[in-house]
């Protein structure tokens, strides 16, 4: 623990162990919210790789008015696909992170988009509240000598005070969860066919052929563990293809997130008895909520994996009498198709760099890559 500082009418308290965190932090805090030391101590033991955790206690007086959570990324070279980069960019890549050693502080969680990582008294006034997470995430920075800060999923209460309020902090262009309201005349998978427009319905058809060939069953706790280095493998597949991966799983991270949440549901395909595929979601406040997948590439054009795997999405859904999918925030186009909307989400990245900073802002003010065809998607016939 540090010593707290007097910043206006707040202080805060740091610590970096939640074994370290007083009584009144889970005082403080509802039952059963994400942010109680029981929590918090299942994602230290997972022991995700380059990640190691900032909580940041707020006080007025002697009164804790507010409780913070924060990652720390230890940027590395494989934090980014440089095959597809120019050579003397990947060399630059290279330098940068072996010998800038930079630090990401992630306001919020990298592998979970539906929890609350910031928590204050609700006799708090929201623009206070603001405040008093803008002092809690400097004294982050401080304390994990962070070159910069990454505000992800903010409560839509604090969103006008950060737009307003802190014009060096950067929205995050085309943040986008791709859902889709399911229908409540949709008892199977077959009345979401028919709500297709033909084309839509009859690709619907050709995809989901291979998937009668394989054997698909949810895993259980128990199960979960002993397939643990069968789903990393398959998830390594995926994670390996992706541009920009910040953070990446452990063996450990399925299982031990399993074993602590009823509401996390894990299904293994097998093709001939062979592993070539999982999905994983948690199923909660009425949703369905796509969570980590793989699969194996090789059997992916064959078996048309990725298309089945959203399509057995939505059957889940709707066999569990969910009114939202939550499919997240990669491949759009795909998405689209399926008859998922865009929900533009507010990220916000600061970077203490001045210069670095401004090319950040320019290249954000110009992208429109991720705007174009995949917005006149419309499968539906009504």
């Amino acid at each position: 623990m540090r010593h707290c500082k007097k910043h206006k009418d707040f202080q805060v308290k740091i610590y970096r162990q939640a074994a370290q965190l007083p009584k009144i932090w889970d005082d403080l805090l509802p039952q059963s919210h994400f942010l109680n030391v029981a929590q918090l101590g299942i994602y230290e033991r997972i022991n995700l790789p380059d990640i190691s955790f900032v909580y940041a206690l707020i006080f007025q007086g002697e009164k804790p008015l507010g409780a913070a959570y924060f990652q720390v990324l230890s940027i590395k070279e494989k934090h980014l696909h440089t095959a597809v980069l120019k050579q003397w960019q990947q060399k630059a890549w290279k330098g940068f992170t072996n010998l800038g050693s930079p630090r990401l502080l992630v306001a919020g969680h990298l592998f979970r988009h539906d929890i609350c990582s910031f928590y204050w008294d609700e006799n708090v006034a929201d623009f206070d509240a603001y405040k008093m997470y803008q002092v809690a995430i400097k004294k982050a920075m401080k304390s994990a000598h962070a070159h910069a800060v990454l505000v992800k999923d903010v409560n839509e209460t604090l969103i006008p005070y950060f737009q307003h309020y802190a014009p060096e902090y950067i929205l995050l262009r085309n943040d986008i969860s791709m859902e889709m309201d399911v229908q409540e005349e949709w008892e199977t998978i077959k009345n979401y066919e028919q709500s297709l427009k033909h084309k839509y319905a009859q690709r619907f058809r050709k995809v989901r052929q291979p998937w009668e060939q394989l054997e698909v069953a949810e895993l259980s706790n128990e199960e979960t563990e002993q397939q643990k280095h069968v789903l990393y493998n398959l998830y390594q597949q995926v994670s390996a293809r992706q541009q920009v991966r910040l953070g990446i799983l452990s063996e450990d991270f399925l299982p031990e997130l399993k074993a602590n949440n009823s509401n996390l549901r894990i299904w293994l395909a097998k093709h001939n008895d062979i592993p070539v595929a999982f999905f994983s979601a948690w199923t909660h406040n009425g949703a369905f909520d796509m969570f980590y997948i793989g699969f194996d590439y090789a059997k992916n054009e064959e078996l048309q994996l990725y298309f089945n795997i959203l399509f057995f999405a939505v059957e889940q859904a709707i066999i569990l009498k969910k009114q939202k999918l939550i499919l997240g925030r990669t491949a759009l186009e795909a998405k689209a198709r399926l008859g998922c909307k865009p929900k533009y989400l507010s990220t916000y990245l600061y970077i203490r760099n001045p210069i670095l900073r401004n090319v950040i802002t320019r290249l954000q003010t110009n992208i429109n890559s991720m705007e174009g065809e995949w917005e006149n998607r419309h499968p539906f016939k009504k």
